[in-house]
């Protein structure tokens, strides 16, 4: 589909896609079942720990190896039981969650409530996990299958947040030992680790001791290669080097849809791309020069000529399609708006040096149209590729000005928390705003959904005034298949699950 959709765009945005592909033919011309998967992906993980960072690429690991608590379900994104099967809620402040039996780690022990305590507990010694586990005071036994959780204060996130990535459980005698699960990550998933050769591939394996007899997986290899072009990876899926593009180039989209062996997998998302700024450098630390940037941006420029026309223009700091998503505040793209911000701000915009830190061909297009954009109210941009791990390292220590990201957590209120000043002790230069902190402090605390959401209008109303992170778009989702694989389930927030894919006819 193409930009410029309404409202209506957005009830479907929670479809779970579920498609084909099959068998394959020996060197010799008998039939084979083929028991492997290769999936092409653009950026490769700066590392596979759990706690330690927000890449998407590692998540890609984590859905195979790892399990939560709790998750969001794709279709309908609301929590699910994972690993507790049942929960209960007893007072304002206490959770009791009921473990899975029989569970097992692939190193072979067997899961119980001493692990949650050990993840929690590990989970909390991160700046990245704060928003996501500072309101869990306490996590206790009841018995070898039980655990309570008791917080701070009356929250309404709780489950949310242990559906959020930073929680998977890990083993605790693996905590303890210190083992590195950021190069050999260990959990209760339907796959385990097998190697990583980095700049290449990650393999994993089928766990035949998975615990979840609904969902055992049934192809034996799945290999991740990495393949930062995106014509190279169109490439491999013709001529069968890989059986899945995790993201397709838009310029391959249609080239992929015409040839009968392959499906494409389109679906809406509620992945936010923005312009991540370093609020901590100046002159960007001005609030006018930051509105400026946001105005004179063309975006419908943006998705036609670096997107080849998917997407929709995004001016909000929260995406369309959550329970809580709002425009109030939004500023237009408005290059008149955008010069007289300038004067309000007073410096020469021709003295302004923007680096645009990006990571992908796709961002490299995006990055340099807000070139052209900016140049109209004398702003100059200088486009810098750079890896996946140095663009986590440069965001962590504050070695930089800007760069384009995304991000798609589960709802609204998950999406708000990044505007905590406590995202500060992760993503140096992120929000540091009183009011902004005190309206978040309100909303977890704010039990009545109808009161909870209009905290959270009133935390994307001030920070779309504070322009921190200008919204760009809000994409489409992409993937390609061969014909014959079937069962792989897409979300809107791009999270993929390859563990229920088989080979068919």
């Amino acid at each position: 589909m193409k930009q410029n959709r309404g409202a209506g765009y957005f009830v479907w945005i929670f479809v779970i896609v579920t498609v084909v592909t099959g068998l394959v033919w020996t060197g010799c011309g008998e039939a084979a079942a083929k028991d492997s998967l290769t999936i092409a992906t653009a950026i490769e993980p700066p590392s596979l720990s759990t706690v330690d960072n927000d890449s998407l690429a590692t998540i890609y690991i984590h859905l195979l190896t790892n399990n939560l608590l709790v998750k969001a379900d794709p279709e309908t994104l609301n929590v699910v039981p994972d690993l507790a099967e049942s929960w209960e809620n007893p007072s304002d402040t206490e959770w009791l969650f009921h473990l899975h039996k029989g569970v097992k780690f692939h190193h072979g022990r067997e899961f119980t409530a001493e692990d949650v305590i050990a993840s929690i507990a590990n989970a909390k010694k991160y700046p990245a996990t704060i928003p996501y586990t500072e309101e869990i005071e306490k996590v206790e036994a009841v018995d070898k299958y039980t655990v309570k959780f008791t917080l701070r204060q009356p929250y309404s996130n709780l489950l949310y947040d242990l559906a959020y990535h930073f929680n998977y459980i890990l083993p605790k005698d693996l905590l303890e030992s210190g083992h590195d699960f950021s190069s050999n990550p260990v959990g209760t998933g339907p796959y385990k680790f097998v190697e990583w050769s980095k700049g290449n591939h990650i393999t994993l394996e089928k766990f035949d001791d998975y615990w979840d007899a609904t969902e055992k997986p049934s192809i034996k290899t799945i290999t991740w290669r990495i393949i930062p072009e995106g014509t190279s990876r169109t490439l491999a899926l013709e001529v069968g080097e890989v059986d899945a593009i995790y993201h397709v180039e838009t310029a391959d989209v249609q080239r992929l849809k015409s040839n009968p062996e392959f499906y494409v997998d389109q679906l809406a998302s509620v992945e936010n791309f923005y312009l991540c700024i370093n609020t901590d450098i100046a002159p960007f630390d001005n609030v006018d020069l930051r509105n400026a940037i946001h105005c004179a941006i063309d975006r419908e420029a943006l998705i036609a000529g670096a997107l080849n026309g998917y997407g929709v223009p995004s001016y909000s700091s929260i995406p369309m399609g959550y329970w809580g998503s709002w425009d109030g505040n939004a500023k237009p793209y408005d290059v008149a708006l955008a010069k007289e911000l300038l004067k309000k701000w007073g410096g020469d915009p021709t003295t302004v040096i923007l680096p645009i830190l990006v990571r992908t061909d796709e961002l490299v297009r995006v990055a340099t149209i807000i070139q052209d954009s900016l140049a109209q109210v004398g702003i100059k941009v200088d486009v810098v590729s750079v890896e996946t791990a140095t663009w986590h390292a440069k965001r962590a220590s504050g070695d930089y000005v800007s760069g384009i990201t995304s991000w798609s957590p589960s709802n609204a209120f998950t999406y708000v928390m990044r505007y905590h000043s406590s995202k500060r002790k992760s993503v140096a230069g992120a929000c540091n705003d009183q009011l902004v902190d005190d309206l978040i402090a309100q909303m977890k605390s704010e039990l009545d959904a109808d009161k909870r959401l209009d905290l959270i209008h009133k935390i994307v109303e001030r920070v779309n005034d504070l322009a921190i992170q200008p919204s760009l778009w809000q994409g489409e989702y992409f993937r390609a298949y061969n014909a014959k694989l079937k069962g792989i389930v897409s979300s809107a927030t791009g999270y993929m699950r390859f563990h229920t894919a088989r080979w068919t006819d």
